[in-house]
């Protein structure tokens, strides 16, 4: 089953990643696993540990923060 949070967690990673210009395929080598993972991710087909999501931000170069204020802030 999709969850809400997990497509828009990976909706928000994926727009990172595009704009560093970053590919799944990068991302995927950097993290050790594969495209497939990646794009699951992304699409909120596979639920994200907290460990995977972190290792992510890091490779990527994204501050999960971000992502945690936006959704702080569009329920106000």
């Amino acid at each position: 089953m999709i969850d809400k949070f997990d497509v828009d967690l990976g909706n928000w990673l994926e727009s990172q990643r595009k704009s560093r210009k970053l590919s799944q395929t990068e991302i995927a080598r950097r993290m050790g696993v594969t495209k497939v993972a990646v794009h699951c991710w992304e699409k909120g087909k596979r639920k994200m540990y907290a460990d995977t999501l972190l290792m992510y931000c890091r490779v990527a170069g994204i501050d999960l923060n971000d992502f945690l204020e936006e959704r702080k802030n569009a329920r106000l």
